[in-house]
């Protein structure tokens, strides 16, 4: 065992292992840099509930397919600080979300979660021309889709909401990009599980009180949504905690987007707000 040729062998052996060891290690270092390059890159497209709430935006990525934009309870009172029913409102956008950024070819409905309250979406595209009118859906019920085909930037707004505030205008925007087959666009949840990974591609929001949140999870379930992601916060109104909702689904022969529509009429109708 002490023979100066084994010694070496032994040695350059050693050595050898541990060459291997440290290339190993370093590519798998690289190769976790890069999957978190890439997932900062599609957090972009994420669907973060706090980011929503924040921003008052979504950023979509390619893989979805739907989008159903909340008119939340209360979404008719002004937004602007002063106004005589600004402290009326509950959340801190009239659409959630107020903002949204989809890929080519995403199909947009307006759902209305704003109690006894109708609503109609009039959409614009380049110089303000009309590019689409719902005409006036009543609460608890959803607008008529309209696909967004042409890429570019188009306002939505709704005038002559509030009678106290007469010049309170309800707005948001959606801006469409071209889709991409780049996988960095996928739409993640939150910073870690794509989407696509998870054959979602029909996105929306819901409003509910945090202390019934665990109920209205499992009636999501039950009808087919999941929970992707939630934010608390406290109501505009009385400073009661509520909780934002991000929910998804996989939009198939037999969980289409009208049973998304019908899934969110059976809850809505039983949220403490109507």
């Amino acid at each position: 065992m002490n023979d100066p040729v084994y010694m070496v062998i032994s040695n350059r052996i050693l050595f050898g292992i541990l060459v291997l060891a440290a290339v190993a290690i370093t590519q798998s270092f690289v190769i976790n840099v890069l999957t978190d390059a890439i997932k900062v890159e599609a957090q972009n497209q994420g669907i973060d509930a706090s980011s929503v709430y924040e921003t008052k935006s979504m950023n979509l990525g390619s893989n979805i397919k739907n989008l159903v934009i909340l008119i939340p309870n209360e979404g008719h009172e002004s937004q602007n600080v002063g106004d005589q029913s600004a402290d009326q409102r509950l959340i801190n956008q009239p659409y959630i979300p107020q903002n949204a950024i989809v890929p080519k070819g995403t199909t947009i409905v307006w759902f209305n979660g704003d109690v006894d309250h109708d609503h109609k979406i009039t959409l614009t595209g380049q110089n303000n021309n009309p590019a689409f009118d719902s005409d006036v859906f009543a609460f608890n019920t959803a607008s008529v889709p309209v696909v967004m085909n042409n890429t570019g930037s188009f306002g939505y707004y709704q005038a002559d909401v509030n009678n106290e505030d007469t010049d309170y205008v309800m707005n948001g925007t959606i801006n469409v990009v071209e889709q991409t087959e780049d996988p960095s666009t996928s739409t993640t949840i939150g910073n870690t599980e794509s989407l696509s990974s998870a054959n979602i591609d029909t996105v929306g929001t819901l409003m509910v009180p945090t202390e019934d949140l665990a109920t209205y999870t499992t009636d999501l379930e039950n009808g087919g949504l999941s929970v992707l992601s939630t934010h608390n916060f406290n109501d505009i109104r009385d400073g009661d905690p509520q909780t934002l909702i991000i929910w998804g689904t996989s939009s198939s022969s037999t969980i289409s987007l009208e049973n998304v529509v019908s899934q969110l009429e059976g809850i809505t109708s039983t949220l403490p707000y109507s």
